[in-house]
């Protein structure tokens, strides 16, 4: 006996807020044993498997990839660790009518051996191609007074215009062998905004019985999108109901996305070119499709997938490639296992991969070299540079910045040392290396928010005068001064470096010179040398980049300065001391490289920031600025653990410094 069936029946919509409307439609639909479907086909007259009649079903309408519909089921019941209880499947479904179907949803009941239900999957399709699958565990099911087995599960597809992403969906589904109800409501903060329902009773798939459901709904198939286009219409332009654009789909349950287009298809092609010749490493990319493509090593274990969320990914590489690789991790196109990994990939393969095989990308690179223009670092320009990082909020850096508020390179002279542990470590090696006295008055150029400056004073009893160009740094600093009851040694400004005057024993930068510009190293050590009494000293921390890199990346943009430090360059030893020899009588006394420590210290600090993503949340910062954030922290977590960068501490005295020591 057949345990597939016809059901005749209607369709229930409604939508209860923000506005109230409501429709039904009289339907027919299937529910097809899976199993049966080969023998359906030469015992039904008028129905066909895999090939056209009057009323069809294709393995192609259903799921992705290729096999048949039950075979690309059970991989996905795989993945859930489901499919080995499976041992029949029902698929609730509209066929093909005439060869044309639009099928909004179709369910799957997925039964035990002894008939139980194992799981429901529900086949989502929307109008832009796409296709979401919702895995509905019956171990999680619950069972109302009808029966009737009800799942929770929340919204991760975009189906409706007319609503976000927002709530969770309540599935109920009854017994399908006499009659069938399948009810799914969708919640919004506790409330129901929307219902929808199929119902009917059924009839026994057989000859007769479909051509008399055909004859009683002759149209029903083809009307399905004219009655959607029609109630969309309906509630957006008579009850004014807005519209939500589309989302990129982003869950790893949506089988199928929208299909590239042959622009996008050719710069994919392009990407894959330029990623074959990835040598250290390997990478593993999966498309929406879940078509992967191995690059590299594939024994390597240095190893990392590589999720497409977007087509549009591959656009933005091959137009802007690094910069556009992550702007499309900003926008959420992609995803991947370990992000800091991933950077070292490319990191370690620079020596055989080259962006100017992707065609199109020196027209980007042309684009982001005009842009960095305006991005200066006049006295106009360094203002509004700072401003653009510094300036987001002193409560955004507090989550995921140590109780110091330090936001440079930490020394971690012990393994167990903690974030907030190192950055002390720090500040007493500057202080040390500075050999701050009692008796001296130092310049602090770069503020921050006034942990050096603070501590510089408890340790040592000295005067400091700090400067910043960020209004919420120089907020925060004078509130923490005054709270340390330390305003009569220590001033806070809001001065350009160019504009300082006076003369001062010591000076301190930690991280600031990266601010500065290549235009201004000489005009920043010749200000320094005019404000340093004759036996003074300068202590200096400096992220560095290797000598043989500076040339060419000055002369080029990267992703860290269009998007989180303006202005910014880092400089290289030569290039510091090249400007200094020229420009200043300074001449270095010491320098260490604590580079490898920056990459724990933004470890710690993408740990706190993950940590706190809902305070982030919650103080305005969306999905994007934070994703942006923790790119630039992985970003620069990779290029310290490979040393691409390093991070220099030193000391510039002069020639006859007296108060230096002298052997005996």
């Amino acid at each position: 006996m057949s345990h597939s069936r016809i059901y005749q029946g209607e369709v229930w919509h409604a939508r209860f807020n923000p506005v109230g409307h409501s429709f039904q439609y009289p339907v027919y639909f299937f529910s097809f044993r899976l199993s049966e479907l080969e023998g359906l086909s030469k015992q039904v007259r008028f129905f066909s498997y895999n090939r056209c009649n009057l009323v069809s079903l294709y393995d192609r309408d259903y799921l992705s990839g290729s096999g048949s519909i039950e075979q690309k089921l059970r991989r996905i019941l795989t993945e859930k660790g489901l499919n080995a209880e499976v041992e029949e499947i029902d698929l609730v479904t509209t066929a093909r009518y005439f060869h044309y179907v639009f099928n909004p949803v179709s369910f799957y009941y997925c039964y035990r051996a002894d008939q139980s239900l194992s799981c429901i999957v529900a086949e989502v399709n929307n109008t832009f191609g796409e296709r979401h699958v919702y895995v509905l565990d019956s171990a999680k099911s619950l069972q109302d007074e009808s029966n009737s087995y009800i799942y929770e599960e929340a919204k991760a597809f975009h189906v409706s215009p007319f609503n976000d992403m927002a709530g969770y969906y309540k599935f109920y589904f009854s017994d399908i062998t006499e009659e069938i109800k399948i009810k799914v409501d969708l919640y919004k903060e506790g409330k129901r905004v929307f219902a929808t329902m199929m119902k009917g009773a059924a009839l026994p798939f057989q000859s007769s019985s479909l051509l008399s459901t055909i004859m009683r709904y002759p149209l029903s198939t083809a009307l399905t999108m004219p009655r959607i286009v029609w109630q969309a219409a309906k509630i957006h332009w008579k009850k004014g109901l807005p519209i939500y654009m589309k989302p990129q789909p982003s869950s790893a349950m949506t089988v199928q996305v929208a299909k590239p287009s042959i622009r996008i298809r050719i710069c994919q092609r392009l990407v894959f070119r330029f990623f074959s010749n990835l040598q250290v490493g390997c990478l593993i990319i999966h498309l929406p499709n879940r078509e992967q493509h191995v690059f590299g090593d594939s024994s390597s274990t240095l190893k990392v997938n590589f999720y497409v969320r977007d087509y549009r990914v591959f656009l933005r590489l091959a137009k802007d490639a690094d910069i556009g690789l992550g702007e499309a991790y900003t926008d959420g196109f992609w995803d991947c296992d370990h992000l800091t990994k991933l950077i070292e990939i490319f990191v370690e393969n620079r020596p055989y991969i080259n962006d100017n095989n992707l065609i199109f990308a020196s027209l980007g690179r042309l684009f982001n070299r005009v842009g960095h223009i305006f991005n200066r670092n006049s006295l106009s320009g360094s203002r509004k540079n700072i401003s653009f990082h510094y300036d987001l909020s002193n409560s955004f850096y507090r989550t995921f910045l140590d109780p110091t508020m330090t936001y440079s390179c930490a020394l971690y002279n012990q393994p167990e040392d903690s974030l907030e542990q190192a950055q002390r470590n720090k500040l007493n090696a500057m202080i040390e290396k500075a050999q701050i006295k009692a008796s001296d008055h130092v310049l602090e150029i770069g503020s921050g928010w006034g942990a050096f400056s603070i501590e510089a004073v408890r340790q040592t009893g000295c005067r400091v005068t700090t400067i910043t160009l960020s209004d919420q740094q120089y907020e925060l600093a004078t509130r923490r001064v005054l709270d340390a009851g330390l305003q009569d040694r220590i001033s806070v400004e809001l001065c350009d470096y160019r504009k300082m005057t006076g003369q001062f024993d010591k000076i301190v930068s930690i991280e600031m010179f990266e601010a500065v510009g290549h235009q201004y190293y000489g005009t920043f050590f010749q200000t320094c040398d005019r404000l340093l009494k004759p036996n003074g000293l300068v202590a200096m921390q400096v992220i560095t980049i290797a000598d043989q890199n500076y040339e060419m990346y000055r002369k080029s943009v990267d992703w860290i300065q269009k998007h989180i430090f303006p202005g910014g360059t880092v400089p290289s030893l030569t290039a510091m001391t090249a400007a200094m020899t020229k420009h200043s009588t300074f001449m270095i006394e010491k320098l260490d490289n604590m580079g490898i420590h920056y990459a724990r210290t933004l470890r710690d600090w993408r740990e706190a920031f993950t940590k706190n993503q809902a305070d982030i949340q919650q103080l305005g910062f969306d999905e994007a600025f934070q994703r942006s954030w923790e790119y630039y922290l992985c970003y620069c977590e990779a290029g310290f653990n490979k040393r691409v960068l390093g991070t220099l501490q030193f000391v510039l005295t002069r020639t006859n410094n007296s108060n230096l020591p002298q052997m005996v």
